[in-house]
Formats: structure tokens, C-alpha cells, sequence
């Protein structure tokens, strides 16, 4: 699999504002930035809707390793400020 398909399958499968994509070696990096993410939310919670869709990639061993970032919008807003994006 590619990024672009990753990308692709969560943003047609979630509700995201954003998603980003990345491949380094064998591991996807995705960040994900939507309001479905809501600040009460752990972050186990918010990997395990990520990683729904991507399951059956999973499993069949077409993605090997995933790194997961998930944000809401308030949340983003404030990396993107400290990080000077």
C-alpha cells in the first residue's frame, strides 16, 4: 500500500478535517486532526478508530507498522503554534 491509498481509506471511511500520511522505512506515520477526537477522548481511543479501518490491511500484512497521531482542531491549532507551522 501506498500513502495515498492510506490516506485515502481514512478520510473516506472518518470524519477528518486532516490527515497526513507519511512512510518511513516499513512504518506509516499518520496524523489525524478532526472534532470526532474530543478532548475527554485517552489516546488509545482515538488510535483505535484509526486503526478500524486500516484492519483488514493489517491483518493480510499489507501495512506492517503504524505510527498514530490524533488531534482535534483546538489541539492541532495549539501544536501548529508552538512548532511555528
Amino acid at each position: 500500500m501506498n500513502v495515498d491509498e492510506i490516506k485515502s481509506i481514512l478520510l473516506k471511511d472518518l470524519i477528518l478535517d486532516k490527515a497526513y500520511v507519511s512512510l518511513c522505512e516499513n512504518n506509516y506515520q499518520i496524523i489525524a486532526i478532526s472534532h470526532i477526537f474530543h478532548d475527554g477522548m485517552t489516546e488509545l481511543e482515538r488510535h483505535k478508530i484509526i486503526y478500524a479501518p486500516l484492519m483488514k490491511y493489517i491483518l493480510n500484512n499489507e501495512i506492517h507498522s503504524i505510527s498514530i497521531q490524533a488531534f482535534n482542531p483546538k489541539e492541532w491549532n495549539k501544536k501548529c503554534g508552538l512548532c511555528g507551522v
